[in-house]
């Protein structure tokens, strides 16, 4: 029961610093916009790939192509694939010291497993969330407020600290108008999920087997 909580606690740690990381990269997206804008566009470029792998992999499923319009016409995949390196980071950073802190896994082996497993398991988990949501419309509306509230929060916090932060409010502004910031927390969330569900599964298999 004690590890239990303490992989929990893990995984929120992994979410929370990936979330604090890519609220990092929409500050530096904004301060240093025309430095970073080929990496913003390697970034779109990268959703487009992805919707088109789906395209083709749905093709000739009604409710493929329905759901796959819906990643489209309703997803930023933009900000989705650049939330990736502070899931890469957080995994690697927060997620290997906090399993051996924390008293997860025994080996470091199994430590830089679960983390380089984590940020692919993250991805697919958010990309499965973000393309067949319609099949759960309530559940996902439910969960989109969720995100916008949290995301919402972290932009009052921002501009409260204008006194202190240069430019602060101006950084908050330019967020609100350009950033669908529900994503980045969705992302985080998945990041929490994918890192209790692999560490999981890393516990169930290796756990001695009664003879």
């Amino acid at each position: 029961m004690r590890v239990s909580v303490f992989k929990d606690l893990g995984s929120i740690g992994i979410g929370g610093a990936s979330y604090a990381i890519m609220l990092g990269i929409m500050v530096l997206s904004i301060v240093y916009d025309r430095d970073l804008e080929p990496v913003v566009t390697f970034a779109f470029d990268t959703g487009r790939s992805i919707i088109g792998a789906i395209d083709s992999l749905v093709s000739g499923s009604h409710w493929g192509q329905v759901a796959a319009n819906h990643l489209r016409e309703r997803v930023n995949m933009t900000h989705v694939v650049l939330s990736i390196p502070a899931i890469i980071i957080a995994a690697i950073v927060i997620g290997i010291p906090f399993n051996y802190v924390l008293g997860g896994t025994s080996t470091a082996l199994q430590r830089i497993a679960i983390a380089l497993i984590s940020v692919p398991a993250t991805v697919v988990l958010a990309v499965g969330l973000f393309t067949f949501n319609a099949l759960v419309p309530e559940a996902y509306a439910a969960l989109l407020r969720f995100a916008d509230l949290v995301w919402q929060a972290s932009l009052n916090a921002l501009s409260a600290s204008g006194d202190t932060i240069p430019c602060a409010r101006k950084l908050t502004n330019a967020a609100r108008k350009g950033f669908s910031g529900h994503h980045y927390v969705i992302m985080a969330l998945c990041s929490m999920a994918a890192s209790f569900l692999v560490n999981a599964l890393f516990a169930f298999a290796s756990k001695p087997r009664d003879a």
